[in-house]
């Protein structure tokens, strides 16, 4: 019985330890910059009309999302949805 008693004091000491915020030094911004950008990433399944929408964009950059398919424009749009956060998360982060 003691053992357990120790052994439960142990991990409840490590799991309010490890629960607990650390205390950073220093500019939260500086500390986070670069971080919080996310580079447009392909989502869907390989094969798929939003998965080829999403690749054309990335591989042709500007222009219009005005394919046949449906899913094609909606992957298309979505690759423009990411890199313009993307970018916008970049100059913010510059600044």
């Amino acid at each position: 019985m003691r053992y357990f008693i120790l052994a439960s004091a142990l991990i409840g000491t490590l799991l309010i330890a490890g629960c607990t915020p650390s205390r950073s030094s220093g500019n939260d911004k500086e500390r986070d910059a670069g971080h919080l950008c996310n580079e447009p990433e392909n989502p869907y399944a390989e094969g798929t009309g939003h998965y080829a929408g999403h690749e054309w964009a990335e591989d042709h950059g500007s222009g219009t999302c005005d394919g046949l398919s449906q899913s094609f424009n909606e992957g298309c749009e979505e690759y423009k949805t990411q890199e313009a956060e993307y970018q916008a998360c970049e100059a913010q982060n510059k600044n």
